[in-house]
């Protein structure tokens, strides 16, 4: 019957928005997840190759005092032992995980065979009294429980 297809229909089309909005969050997470595990081994990379940036700074300023002329090498040390490295241009950025966009289950929020779905996709219409409707067909299962694997 129409009525039977209606219901079967909403059945399906809830089982599909909420299986998409389920696989939206669960896909969100695991990224979101990513995303933290990525940074987190960036952050120690950035900071070794700052202190190797500046290690080898050092390097290059002692062996400059090295193969300077005696002269010139307690200025040149001096110079080495106050070196201040720079390492700005190392600096990553980092981002925040984006605001989801959410997903709206609101409009299967109930469905058929509920009291509340009954009331405002049958009882509540004006052609209620004169086409009363045939046993609700349910929805098969619950789309927010994992189903059951088989043995």
């Amino acid at each position: 019957s129409a009525q039977t297809t209606y219901e079967a229909t909403f059945c399906g089309y809830r089982t599909r928005l909420t299986g998409a909005c389920t696989q939206y969050d669960e896909c969100r997470t695991s990224e979101a997840a990513e995303q933290k595990e990525v940074q987190t081994k960036v952050q120690v990379a950035e900071t070794s190759r700052k202190a190797l940036y500046t290690a080898t700074s050092h390097i290059d300023c002692h062996l400059g005092v090295l193969v300077a002329s005696p002269e010139r090498q307690p200025a040149l040390l001096a110079e080495c032992l106050s070196l201040q490295v720079s390492t700005s241009h190392l600096n990553m950025m980092y981002h925040a995980v984006p605001e989801g966009s959410g997903c709206d289950v609101s409009p299967v929020a109930t469905f058929p065979c509920q009291g509340s779905w009954l009331r405002e996709h049958y009882e509540d219409e004006s052609w209620y009294s004169d086409a009363p409707t045939a046993t609700c067909t349910p929805c098969d299962t619950d789309p927010t429980q994992a189903p059951t694997p088989a043995p």
